[in-house]
């Protein structure tokens, strides 16, 4: 029942992120806004985030690395006037800039992109423009706002109802408990029927990782949600806490039970894993 239910939320999901590039594509099919591609660009590259509070924390860094972009390449532009053998070296500097930075902040790789874009504009001597850096400029501005605000309009005006960042949010919770529990019965199987003490940690490593990226990614969303209430959010950070308190008992059960061969350190960690496990239940969300 929760498996069809997480696949229809999926689906519904999709249908509204699908709607959303149509729009954007529609833009630059259809309009005749100078550069109008850059607004289908900047839809699918925030739109990728797939949740809603990701998408907005994207449209804020790809806006702000917009502007800072457009602000530094102005005097660049002219500055490389001067000696037209230092543009290579611009090339080469802004190519490696935009490798540098992690997707946490995106801002400084779009700014980086920007000015590596706009400075190849302005020296394209293949393809001439009437357009002057100031028009490009603003041109690059206003298609960048305009894909910003169809993704924002797009999640928070027609899909607010659905929710989705805190139905996923909802569904992993549950499933990190499950994952959990299954791990500390895999430990405290009999010797005999157990994984050799090598399986048994890279088994789970391999699933705390999985479980946990995902439950993170779905947890940034959901605080950065303009949508989330303040109660939810609380939840949010309470359950985070005791999540990774209850991953840390697990791996301490594994080192008395299949290390230590204490008996005594294995039951006074499975009762805390037990008292945390009632605590982090208490915040689940509701996916209703």
């Amino acid at each position: 029942m929760r498996i069809n239910l997480k696949k229809r939320i999926d689906y519904a999901r999709f249908i509204q992120l699908s709607f959303v590039f149509s729009v954007g594509l529609a833009m630059y099919l259809f309009t005749t806004i100078p550069h109008n591609l850059w607004i289908f660009i900047a839809v699918l590259l925030m739109m990728s985030m797939i949740e809603p509070g990701l998408i907005i924390r994207q449209s804020i860094n790809n806006g702000k690395g917009t502007i800072v972009g457009i602000v530094l390449f102005m005097p660049i532009i002219y500055f490389l006037q001067l000696n037209y053998r230092l543009i290579p070296i611009a090339f080469i500097i802004f190519g490696i800039a935009t490798m540098i930075p992690t997707m946490k902040r995106y801002d400084l790789r779009v700014v980086f992109t920007t000015m590596m874009i706009f400075t190849s504009n302005a020296y394209n001597y293949t393809i001439p423009g009437a357009e002057g850096p100031i028009e490009i400029a603003i041109n690059r501005l206003v298609c960048t706002m305009i894909g910003i605000i169809i993704c924002v309009c797009g999640d928070y005006f027609l899909f607010r109802k659905f929710d989705y960042s805190r139905k996923v949010y909802a569904f992993l919770q549950y499933d990190l408990c499950n994952v959990l529990t299954q791990k500390v019965k895999m430990i405290n199987e009999p010797d005999d029927i157990r994984l050799n003490h090598f399986l048994l940690i890279e088994n789970i490593r391999d699933s705390f990782n999985s479980i946990y990226a995902s439950i993170n990614n779905s947890e940034d969303s959901l605080l950065q949600n303009f949508t989330t209430s303040r109660e939810i959010k609380e939840k949010v950070r309470e359950f985070h806490l005791k999540s990774w308190q209850l991953r840390k008992v697990v791996l301490a059960i594994y080192y008395a039970r299949c290390h230590l061969k204490d008996d005594e350190a294995v039951t006074m960690h499975l009762n805390r894993f037990q008292n945390l496990m009632k605590e982090a239940k208490k915040n689940y969300v509701p996916w209703q």
